[in-house]
């Protein structure tokens, strides 16, 4: 079959690696299944595609690119506590296994500078990355974290939080994830990165509606990371 995967240099400000997270994995598990969800082999690439994306983090890192970028279709960050059911079997939190190995490689390779990009929740979100954010990390500081993740809204699609239940959860969802550094579920939009060889800045957007042709939108929240501090702030 033809592998979605790609990677594309911009000199050596940004190398942005395009991974294929629907194509190649293994069947899903139940959201309850805690054996099945920390299974060792369980992949959500796939082998060869695993080995692709770490080589191309190492070749990157060891010539010395400002960035590494990861453009992928769904959220990396944990919402589940290590040991409990998860929300989203079809996300990374559904192959825990396979996200560790990425973690794993970035730490014992030192790889630095990195940048997840995902979608497919209808909600906009910013995460610190570290391995386990309710152990050895500290909110507060973002010491721990190995990475950043940037999640875009839906375009037009209903954002999460036009479910009345989805929307009554997100005081407790805040409450329960230390690394998260900006949630909102209700507006339609998208997200702009501005990248520098000593920030890489994302700017939200939100427009009021989709249901009739405007230029109107406002920048609602607005994340930086600084190179060489894998966490994201206020600018």
């Amino acid at each position: 079959g033809v592998h979605l995967y790609r990677s594309f240099r911009f000199g050596s400000l940004a190398h942005l690696v395009m991974l294929d997270t629907r194509g190649l994995r293994d069947q899903q598990v139940a959201p309850t299944d805690l054996d099945g969800l920390v299974r060792e082999r369980r992949t959500l690439l796939g082998d060869v595609q695993e080995r692709w994306l770490f080589d191309q983090l190492q070749s990157s890192q060891r010539a010395g690119g400002n960035w590494r970028i990861i453009g992928q279709q769904v959220m990396f960050s944990r919402l589940a506590l290590p040991g409990r059911p998860i929300v989203l079997a079809d996300a990374w939190d559904g192959y825990q296994a396979a996200r560790d190995r990425v973690l794993n490689f970035i730490q014992a390779e030192r790889i630095r500078d990195v940048a997840i990009l995902s979608g497919d929740i209808h909600s906009s979100w910013g995460f610190n990355v570290p391995p386990n954010a309710w152990q050895g990390y500290n909110p507060d500081t973002g010491a721990g974290s190995l990475a950043v993740e940037v999640i875009a809204p839906a375009i037009s699609s209903p954002p999460l939080f036009s479910d009345p239940l989805l929307r009554a959860g997100e005081p407790g969802l805040r409450a329960s994830l230390p690394h998260l550094k900006f949630l909102e579920g209700e507006s339609n939009g998208y997200v702009l990165l501005d990248i520098t060889r000593e920030r890489l800045q994302s700017d939200w957007y939100f427009v009021p509606s989709v249901s009739k042709r405007s230029a109107e939108q406002n920048r609602a929240m607005s994340l930086v990371c600084e190179r060489g501090s894998s966490r994201l702030l206020s600018s």
